[in-house]
């Protein structure tokens, strides 16, 4: 009886921030939490992954039941246990340390004590060893090191080590990290919507950070500049509208110079509730003095389409929409993006409807497993299975299609893919595929990510995401590339194999097409892409083309039909090369720095200092070959020029937009789709889009308008875990 309430109120105690839905089996017969009315709704909010995270432990209403032979009666019992606890949360007030790591050994000692009594059997002796090594461990180095050490960094270390023996996608999200993945999930966030970048609070060296407002930075080509907070992207609908555009350098924030401000915390600054306002200072290239504005924060929604347009003339009726992720709102982006070229097509077009449509997946990463359920729904025969996934531990979930697709059977298809497509992207794009509903088309194949992750909520505000099932397009392959082992102490990682092409199994798409696993989305036409040159990259990395750019609007007007002339190509060579030689830039050659560093070592060690001076003429030479190079890509690297002035005037739409007009696959599409007999042929359309269901297996009927979960909504809470969502990212 008394361990009983010794373990309610170290429970009670862990979870003072946030209650999981935890229950030892051997505290009650009904083995279950029970929550007020509240409650309720916010664990179905949860469901409806609108509230991932924060269950307020003063709303909790605990369930009490004695096991049978107990002596005292359930409302003694339950006075006691509140007594207790009620005493240890006032004693405890006085001394919480938020530590990550105090809360680990804690946690761990608790586990230790408790897992030979409570825990089922065998099962307990293989955590209690190694969860008390750990907690001594780092108790002796806290207690004893020569030098004093940060405990939390050490239980990171640890944790991150762990881990990453397992393979590369599970891993501790510290505070910080976890609350960029809630925003990522949400996709919204309080704020005036810039993306900047600056310096590391460190401050060595060029190092620089690039921070979204929103939280995790986005990948860009706009290069950066030391000991300043310059912006990358002013988003459309917020910051851009009221002013700010890229490049420019912000000054103060609320009159709070961030001159010695790291970029993460001047976005901490010009954060806050939606509503309020914040004053930007900030200068301009080519314009005189600091402007000041004040900027209304509001709920900034992070669109993971990024652009919904038609290809050529409206009244062609070939609709484009570029789908960067998979936040929870990823579905309705798209329906809403159908319906609108579906409704524009109704009147520019000659056939009154939307002829076809190029869905561009291009370097999506992924996301939400039930937000490529919601994307890949708009396009499937109603009643089809969308993805299956299925791991050890893991509740076996067959997601079916629900509703009527968006597109008419009549509507082409094309989905566009490369291999930064991963994850849910490739849940979409396996759909479309395994289905026949549309053409994959690309230069090889997607990535090959066929695995899920369980992002769990800890204590403390951080989260764990590990991974817990393969997932499997409809036709029952898995799509996944390179299989991983656990990793032993001899190692710093996990084991990594590629599928090898021998074992790759043979699947048939709905209408009979030989379709195979591993090794990710092959696609069905082959449309090769030209990579960037080494000395584009070079240029990209060096930080020149920001200040070409800052020059050239300091000087000129932009004007209609704006092209870069050969002149202004000249100036941009000359300035490269002043900069490089005065080391504000990164040298053409550093790109093979490192692996020259490392080869000049090696031979200085072996004894062959002859050879290490060779180095410095081999260094001389790349460097004037890949000059060479000017005038072999001349057209890429003025359009790099081009888009680095123009992104000081225009929106990022208009950016993407524009190089449409050159995107050798997109010209592809376009030539499918007009090609009816090929289409079709290719698909070996005999079904059509809207007129059958198809799947592997029998999913479970049931959930939402957009698709079937399966089990509800796709999300649910086992045993003491806190299932926030599924991640396929």
């Amino acid at each position: 009886m008394h361990t009983k309430i010794l373990l309610l109120a170290i429970l009670s105690l862990l979870s003072s921030h946030h209650v999981h839905c935890f229950a030892p089996r051997s505290l009650t017969r009904s083995s279950r939490t029970v929550y007020n009315n509240e409650n309720l709704s916010q664990l179905d909010r949860i469901n409806s992954r609108q509230q991932p995270f924060n269950f307020p432990s003063s709303k909790l209403t605990l369930h009490f039941e004695n096991k049978e032979g107990d002596s005292d009666s359930d409302e003694t019992f339950k006075k006691k246990v509140l007594l207790l606890i009620n005493r240890t949360k006032s004693a405890f007030v006085k001394w919480r340390i938020p530590a990550i790591s105090f809360v680990a050994g804690v946690v761990m000692t608790v586990g230790a004590i408790f897992l030979p009594i409570f825990g089922p059997g065998g099962e307990s002796s293989k955590f209690t060893e190694p969860v008390t090594l750990f907690s001594s461990i780092l108790s002796d180095l806290d207690r004893t090191y020569v030098d004093p050490v940060d405990t939390k960094k050490l239980f990171e270390t640890g944790v991150a080590a762990m881990l990453s023996s397992l393979d590369p996608y599970t891993e501790f999200e510290s505070r910080n990290e976890a609350a960029d993945m809630r925003e990522s999930v949400e996709g919204k966030y309080g704020g005036v919507g810039l993306v900047i970048s600056g310096p590391v609070k460190s401050g060595v060296g060029d190092s620089v950070e690039e921070v979204e407002e929103a939280g995790k930075g986005e990948e860009t080509k706009t290069p950066k500049r030391k000991d300043e907070i310059r912006v990358v992207n002013a988003m459309e609908g917020y910051a851009y509208d009221a002013g700010m555009r890229v490049g420019d350098k912000i000054i103060a924030v609320n009159s709070k110079s961030v001159e010695k401000l790291s970029a993460e915390e001047v976005r901490n600054e010009l954060r806050g509730e939606p509503g309020s306002s914040v004053d930007v200072s900030f200068s301009r290239d080519g314009v005189a003095g600091v402007n000041k504005i004040k900027i209304e924060r509001q709920i900034v929604k992070l669109r993971d389409v990024k652009l919904t347009t038609f290809i050529g003339k409206a009244s062609d009726a070939i609709g484009y929409v570029q789908l960067q992720g998979f936040t929870q709102d990823a579905g309705n982006e798209v329906r809403a993006s159908i319906t609108a070229l579906q409704k524009v097509a109704e009147t520019e077009s000659s056939s009154g409807k939307l002829e076809a449509m190029v869905l561009d997946l291009r370097g999506n990463p992924g996301g939400l497993l039930t937000s490529a359920v919601d994307v890949a729904s708009l396009f499937v025969p109603k009643g089809s299975d969308i993805v299956s996934a299925k791991g050890r531990g893991f509740p076996s979930v067959i997601y079916r299609s629900k509703a009527n697709p968006l597109l008419s059977p009549e509507t082409k298809l094309v989905v566009l893919v490369n291999g930064g497509t991963a994850s849910a992207a490739e849940i979409v794009s396996g759909a479309v595929q395994d289905l026949d509903v549309g053409v994959i088309l690309g230069a090889d194949r997607t990535f090959g990510k066929g695995l899920v992750q369980n992002v769990e909520e800890l204590p403390f505000d951080t989260a764990l995401k590990y991974t817990v099932a393969k997932y499997f397009t409809p036709s029952g392959r898995c799509i996944q590339s390179t299989n991983y082992e656990e990793g032993d102490k001899s190692m710093k990682n996990y084991k990594a194999t590629s599928v090898k092409a021998g074992d790759r199994v043979e699947f048939k798409t709905r209408a009979g097409r030989p379709i195979k696993d591993g090794g990710g989305i092959e696609v069905d036409i082959k449309i090769p892409t030209p990579k960037a040159s080494a000395l584009e990259v070079a240029i990209l990395r060096s930080g020149v083309l920001d200040k070409f750019a800052a020059q050239w609007v300091a000087k000129n007007e932009i004007k209609a039909g704006f092209k870069v002339t050969n002149e202004m190509y000249v100036d941009f060579q000359a300035m490269l090369q002043k900069e490089e030689k005065s080391g504000r830039v990164a040298s053409l050659t550093s790109l093979y720095a490192a692996p020259l560093e490392s080869l000049g070592r090696q031979l200085k060690d072996s004894g062959y200092a002859g050879s290490v001076s060779d180095l410095k003429s081999l260094r001389e030479n790349l460097r004037k070959e890949m000059s060479g190079d000017f005038k072999k890509y001349d057209e890429d690297i003025k359009e790099d020029i081009a888009n680095s002035i123009l992104s000081r005037y225009l929106p990022e739409s208009m950016i993407i937009e524009r190089g449409l007009k050159t995107d050798k696959q997109v010209e592809a599409a376009v030539k499918l789709i007009k090609n009816k007999e090929k289409f079709d042929t290719l698909l070996a359309r005999g079904g059509g889009r809207g007129t059958g269901a198809w799947g592997v297996g029998g999913g479970i009927v049931g959930g939402r308008d957009l698709a079937d979960r399966g089990d509800e909504k796709g999300e649910r809470c086992e045993g003491k875990q806190v299932c926030i969502f599924w991640w396929c990212g």
